[in-house]
Formats: C-alpha cells, sequence, structure tokens
C-alpha cells in the first residue's frame, strides 16, 4: 500500500494532465509533497464517492387576493443544488426541489440525457475546480437525435445557439472530512446566438449561492457502465 507508482496513478487519476511533478512546488500555495501519497492526502481534490449539495431556502410574496386586499400570502420556496464529479474530468449538475434521497438517484446513471441535467468538464487548479456545462437542446433531449460517444456525459453540440455555464468553485474543509465544501467564487452564462457571445454574471450572495457540501452516496460507483470494446 505505500508503493509509490500505485500513488502515482491515483495522483494522476484526480489531476490529470495538471498533475506536476514531485520536485516542483505548487503554484498556488507552494506546497512542497514528500511522496505522490503525501499529494494524494493533503493536495485539494474533489471526492467522486458521491455528491456536493447544498439548500437555497428564500421566502417569495404572493399576490394580492380580490377579495381581501390587506391579505397577500408568503410562499417559502426551497431548492437544491447537487454537482457530481467523476475521476475522468466529467461532471454533472442539476438544480431541483427534490430532497437528496431522491435528487441523488438523478444523476446516478452518467450515461442519461436528462434535459434538467448540465453536462460539462472540469479542471482543479490548486484550490480552484472550474466547471464549463452546457445544457442539452430540449429538442434533441427529446427526440434522442443525440450524437454522443460511447462513455461520454457530454453530447456534440453543433448548434450555433448554445449556452454555456462557466463557474468557478473554491475547495474548502469541513472537521470531519478533507476538501468536503466548495464556495462560490464565479458565475458566468455565456449565450451564444447567430455566432454571436453574450456573457452575463450572477451575483453570488450567500442566499442565492450558498456553499455545497460533500454527502457520501452509496450508489454511486466508478465501474464501468458500458461494454468495453
Amino acid at each position: 500500500a505505500r508503493d509509490e507508482e500505485l500513488w502515482r496513478l491515483a495522483c494522476l487519476k484526480v489531476w490529470g494532465l495538471s498533475i506536476g511533478t514531485l520536485d516542483a512546488q505548487d503554484a498556488e500555495n507552494s506546497t512542497v509533497y514528500y511522496s505522490w501519497r503525501d499529494m494524494f492526502i493533503r493536495r485539494e481534490r474533489v471526492n467522486f464517492s458521491g455528491c456536493y449539495i447544498s439548500k437555497t431556502t428564500y421566502l417569495r410574496m404572493g399576490e394580492n387576493s380580490f377579495q381581501d386586499q390587506f391579505y397577500r400570502p408568503v410562499q417559502l420556496v426551497e431548492y437544491y443544488r447537487y454537482i457530481r464529479f467523476m475521476p475522468d474530468g466529467k461532471v454533472l449538475m442539476m438544480t431541483s426541489a427534490d430532497e437528496p434521497s431522491q435528487g441523488v438517484t438523478k444523476i446516478r446513471n452518467v450515461h442519461n440525457i436528462r434535459p434538467d441535467v448540465l453536462r460539462g468538464r472540469y479542471r482543479l487548479f490548486g484550490d480552484t475546480v472550474t466547471l464549463v456545462l452546457q445544457k442539452s437542446s430540449q429538442s434533441r433531449a427529446t427526440t434522442g437525435h443525440v450524437r454522443q460517444r460511447r462513455g461520454s456525459v457530454m453530447p456534440l453540440d453543433e448548434d450555433s445557439n448554445a449556452t454555456q455555464f462557466l463557474i468557478e468553485l473554491r475547495i474548502g474543509h469541513s472537521p470531519k472530512r478533507r476538501c468536503a465544501q466548495l464556495v462560490w467564487s464565479h458565475y458566468t452564462l455565456v449565450q451564444k446566438r447567430n455566432k454571436v457571445d453574450t456573457s452575463s454574471e450572477f451575483d453570488l450572495t450567500d442566499a442565492k449561492y450558498p456553499s455545497l457540501w460533500f454527502s457520501p452516496v452509496k450508489s454511486y460507483h466508478l465501474d464501468a457502465d458500458a461494454p468495453l470494446v
């Protein structure tokens, strides 16, 4: 279990091309790692055996009653965000009113083409993880005419009108688990219409974008879901 080659392969699976070398210091915090095992234990990363979940709650004012103009209902709105990372660099994100016990099942199958699930890729840069996500076209998702490579969760979108979500999250820790928190640092929506890009940034308030916390999910696994070629 202390074999350095095993730990190097484990690090390569987590950080990919940005793994770096042991003799070079980390560009973000000048951290020196004394072995591949030391890097795997101390370096910031994302967890694969579950998903990161946040809960957003706010009050929404209803319309005045036509029978009693002094009565105005107040609605309590609750919804959840789910983010799941895979070792091959793919990521799924979903916003839903479903409780976590039901919500995590909707992103269990990494080959699904649900229109309400954003799919894309992520990269790790120090303690920051960047996500590039895209939503499938509703017409393609319903008709099934989606060109997709085997094992891919990101369909090939050749439409000139597309929407991308660019997200940056900072990795944090909890008292019981490392890398268990994701804090919003940047969120941009890029819309492409007739080959013209228009971007708009979201106001990342704690009320609207609370931190996501990691929750293990037993039904998630990293085994192959498709036949090997």
